[in-house]
């Protein structure tokens, strides 16, 4: 009891509270930091936490493998937007990047990928892909303030669509759980209120960092996977911390290092 009590305050509290700090931070220094942020981990890997102490370690190992098939999805959900968001607006991208999102994921969780290191492959060659394909936009002009009452609603939208997604995923397997947590409840808020105030430069703009944010996420629990059985829980998560933080920092790094080449790369 006192478990589930906490997971649903977690639930409730967590997500929504990444949405504020990362709208924060977007308009502090820029839409693309603000997509970094909002692509950590920091909702995924608290409730994985939860799950793995309710189900047990073999549990968790099985849900790192549908974590990062989720991660193969989100290539697909980053792609699908980008593109629809070119000639409709907000309400039908997110639409149709949520559902590109099940697909994907339904279609790779039936594929021998050869369990985490195959999945973490897939995941790193999707993500690597799609921010090769998401062009760097040209960000106008200051952007307009916002209302007072737009973090609230922001991060309400997010406790409940956070709700609605964790308690499916409960109700599934290890393999489907991990995919259907990893739908990117922060991102989805964040983009259609970007979207919708500021237009689709900016929303790419988080979009794309949020897109290079998630190869970390991969990081994360490709370690957590291969080091969960052996060394524990704590351990594994630790160091999966310290993969997602090494990974983040080097992928930054050369994306600035090979920014003029890619301008030469088709993009969308």
């Amino acid at each position: 009891m006192e478990k589930n009590r906490m997971l649903v305050l977690l639930k409730l509290t967590l997500a929504p509270l990444l949405v504020a700090f990362a709208t924060i931070v977007a308009r502090r220094w820029g839409p693309k930091i603000g997509g970094i942020v909002v692509g950590l981990p920091l909702s995924t890997g608290p409730i994985f936490l939860f799950l793995a102490v309710d189900q047990g370690l073999g549990f968790a190992d099985r849900a790192c493998v549908g974590i990062l098939l989720g991660l193969i999805g989100l290539a697909g959900f980053a792609l699908t937007y980008t593109v629809a968001s070119r000639y409709a607006g907000w309400s039908f991208s997110i639409i149709a990047s949520a559902v590109t999102f099940f697909v994907v994921s339904a279609i790779t969780s039936r594929l021998m990928l050869g369990g985490v290191v195959g999945a973490g492959l897939g995941a790193y060659t999707a993500l690597l892909l799609a921010a090769s394909l998401i062009r760097r936009p040209r960000l106008g002009a200051r952007r307009p303030g916002s209302p007072w009452w737009d973090i609230w609603f922001r991060m309400t939208a997010a406790a409940a669509l956070t709700l609605a997604i964790t308690t499916a995923a409960e109700r599934l397997g290890p393999t489907h759980s991990g995919i259907v947590g990893t739908y990117p409840v922060v991102t989805t808020v964040i983009m259609t209120f970007t979207h919708r105030q500021f237009g689709r430069e900016v929303a790419i703009a988080m979009l794309r960092g949020t897109v290079l944010s998630w190869i970390g996420f991969v990081s994360c629990f490709v370690v957590i996977g291969l080091t969960i059985k052996p060394y524990g829980l704590g351990p594994s998560l630790g160091l999966g911390a310290l993969a997602t933080v090494v990974t983040t920092l080097s992928v930054l790094w050369i994306d600035r290092l090979t920014a003029s080449r890619m301008r030469e790369t088709p993009q969308i």
